[in-house]
């Protein structure tokens, strides 16, 4: 149970990058089909398979808001996870992600991560310059700020604003097995070219047996503190016109995980077949 806990630590920072499924890095930023609106919140619940038996883990929330960020009009896309309470007193996780993004360009502004985890704190800061292709980083630590600038590129995405961007994605044009890049800016680090594969169309229940007809794509993972050399990621979004992440599963060091839309609420388009 303890690996368990500390795992959940990395799962959380990668549950946000995990729903990052789609992003060609030659495509224009700009696009017009946005599949979310203010308003919109999914909650999802993430499960560990421990000794043949499917345990619950913890929670992560998504949310979309209109917001202003330096007199610019925009939206507030934010991300919390957290441990379930009765794992609290043991190792307790508290992170979140926001991003404010531009509404004519879905590029972001304004980049928030804050990690409590254990003992452990992360504050970081990002404002994105575009016209100089970098980002200017703030790094809070120990009741001080540390200055830091990185190199970015065309297109470059932070965590949450490459999730919403991605669900506007057109993905008509693929055929099984195309391969797609991704570029994401992660820890002031800019990560190029993670193959995304597209694996067509299947049918998921989810909690409530209900079967949702979705898009199924495969991540090629990076080996890591949480998961195994050439391990993919399965994810599975809404075929509709809101691309909502339904189901996503995953080979870690310590067992499987996988994560389920427990309530979705506020999107474009009514999902009447959720009821």
């Amino acid at each position: 149970m303890l690996l368990l806990i500390k795992q959940l630590n990395s799962l959380f920072k990668f549950l946000f990058v995990l729903l990052v499924f789609d992003l060609p890095a030659q495509i224009n930023c700009i696009s017009n089909n946005l599949p979310f609106l203010a308003g919109e919140e999914v909650i999802y619940d993430i499960e560990y398979l421990m000794s043949k038996t499917w345990i619950s883990a913890g929670k992560v929330r998504f949310k979309v808001e209109d917001s202003i960020y330096k007199n610019q009009p925009c939206l507030y896309l934010e991300g919390k996870g957290r441990t379930l309470k009765n794992y609290d007193w043991f190792f307790k996780v508290r992170d979140k992600y926001a991003s404010f993004i531009s509404k004519k360009t879905l590029l972001p502004i304004h980049f928030i991560r804050r990690v409590r985890e254990g003992d452990f704190k992360i504050d970081y800061k990002y404002d994105f310059d575009y016209d100089r292709n970098l980002a200017y980083i703030m790094d809070f630590k120990n009741q001080e700020s540390i200055k830091d600038t990185l190199d970015i590129i065309n297109c470059s995405f932070d965590i949450m604003s490459s999730v919403y961007f991605s669900r506007a994605i057109n993905f008509s044009k693929y055929q099984k097995d195309d391969t797609i890049p991704l570029n994401i800016v992660l820890d002031k680090q800019v990560y190029e070219n993670i193959n995304i594969v597209y694996k067509g169309k299947n049918k998921v229940t989810n909690q409530n047996k209900k079967s949702i007809n979705c898009i199924h794509f495969q991540i090629n993972l990076i080996e890591g503190t949480i998961f195994k050399a050439n391990e993919t990621m399965d994810v599975f979004v809404s075929d509709d016109e809101n691309r909502i992440p339904i189901y996503v599963e995953a080979e870690i060091l310590v067992g499987s995980i996988r994560v389920y839309s427990k309530i979705i609420k506020g999107t474009k388009v009514p999902m009447s077949y959720l009821d």
